[in-house]
């Protein structure tokens, strides 16, 4: 079976191969978290540093290797990088099955988020190398989707092995024994479809730069492919500066916005662990039949699909701050899912489109990631604050304060809406 990528075709068995790099990019800690609680009976020396250690290391060391590994896609060695982080990442799971120590998890738990951090950028990376126009977009959606039904799936079966011994839920980081066995698949993928060497990615940069410039001069607005205006951009090191920077505010909002249910939620008198977790399945679930969806999803608001996907998340956040019952809350979770589902494939393409070279596309997907994990990592921290500076300590406070945030935010949308980061090109979706 051959699938079109808007440059021609290519095997299903290439794409498969690509698909696998986003089964478990987003399971690093996911292993500790039913055990968390018996970490001090399971380990006599387990403080509370420690257990944080546990879980947060694995966050941390991913940001430096994603970003190393987006340096490393501007040669001509993808595969190689792709199977040293996905070796990596599998030594860590099995090392972890059998140690017996928990300083020696720690030290895993880095390993695991080296091999992830490795291999991340390339499973959105490998899609903008390959697909071109609607092909890439529907491509991004779909590596969205498999990315949350691996987690929602993982959790589950986490959970079941955790009931059963505290070693078996690190065997989910097996997971990408699929992506090395598939990764012969990937030296099929067109040459030509790999980056370019740097000497002819520096020679285009310049040519695209001046291209600019000149432009700029005559007054007349350069446009790229999609229509949108590049006039009086900065090019520096193969990006639009400008883009670059609003690309990965944006983005970094609507992850910080989109984490606060399911960080957030446990912490409601009300609300018990079994009814927080299926919100959060609910708002992966919305994710993943969103991704697979999303090309019909942009047809249908066409122009204003950022617009709907911020307001679906603004309408959420009026659910969880008014409406304080089971069923609502399921529904808001769903919605915030929905619109995180529908913008988070577009940042992609958006990702792939600040650069003025295909080279650098890989890099740039490794920059919007990095905005990704700040983002998650920020959120204790920005709402700490918050609460500092209106003196409160609510539970109902942290969507409040994001409700609103997102609200202004949703207005700022659609005044943009005609702009780089928000606009909506047709190549997207026709």
């Amino acid at each position: 079976m051959q699938v079109k990528t808007g440059k021609g075709t290519i095997s299903m068995m290439v794409v498969l191969a690509i698909w696998s790099l986003s089964l478990a990019v987003d399971l690093p800690g996911l292993a500790v978290t039913p055990i968390e609680g018996q970490l001090h009976e399971i380990f006599h020396d387990a403080t509370d540093f420690k257990i944080q250690l546990l879980t947060v290391l694995p966050n941390l060391v991913i940001i430096p290797f994603v970003l190393l590994s987006g340096k490393l896609s501007e040669s001509r060695h993808k595969i190689a990088v792709i199977a040293a982080g996905t070796i990596m990442y599998i030594a860590a799971g099995v090392l972890s099955i059998f140690s017996g120590s928990l300083n020696m998890l720690i030290l895993l738990s880095c390993l695991l988020g080296a091999g992830c951090g490795l291999i991340l950028p390339f499973s959105t990376g490998l899609i903008a190398d390959v697909f071109t126009g609607k092909y890439r977009m529907k491509q991004m959606g779909i590596i969205s989707a498999i990315g949350n039904v691996a987690l929602v799936l993982a959790t589950f079966v986490v959970g079941f092995l955790a009931a059963k011994s505290w070693h078996l839920p690190f065997l989910v980081y097996l997971l990408p024994l699929v992506s090395l066995i598939l990764i012969p698949f990937l030296k099929k993928i067109p040459k030509s479809d790999y980056s370019q060497p740097a000497a002819q990615a520096d020679t285009q940069d310049a040519k695209n730069a001046a291209t600019t410039t000149t432009a700029a001069a005559a007054a007349v607005p350069a446009v790229d492919a999609d229509g949108f205006s590049t006039k009086g951009q900065t090019v520096k090191g193969g990006f639009y500066v400008g883009r670059t920077i609003w690309l990965l505010l944006a983005y970094f909002f609507f992850v910080f916005a989109t984490c606060i249910p399911s960080y957030y939620l446990p912490n409601m008198s009300w609300i018990d662990t079994e009814s927080a977790s299926t919100m959060t399945s609910v708002f992966y679930f919305a994710m993943f039949v969103v991704g697979l969806a999303l090309t019909p999803c942009m047809k249908l608001f066409r122009k204003t699909t950022f617009i709907a996907a911020t307001a679906m998340i603004v309408g959420s956040f009026a659910i969880f701050i008014f409406v304080h019952s089971f069923v609502p809350y399921v529904i808001a979770a769903a919605l915030c899912g929905l619109g995180n589902g529908i913008a988070q494939p577009i940042f992609y393409t958006k990702a792939t489109e600040v650069v003025t070279s295909d080279s650098k596309s890989t890099l740039s997907l490794a920059y919007l990631q990095v905005a990704n994990y700040v983002a998650i990592s920020m959120v204790p921290v920005i709402v700490g604050a918050g609460e500092k500076i209106f003196h409160t300590t609510s539970t109902i406070f942290p969507f409040v304060f994001v409700g609103i945030a997102s609200a202004v935010v949703l207005v700022f949308v659609a005044l943009r809406s005609r702009h780089f980061v928000f606009g909506m090109s047709k190549n997207y979706y026709e």
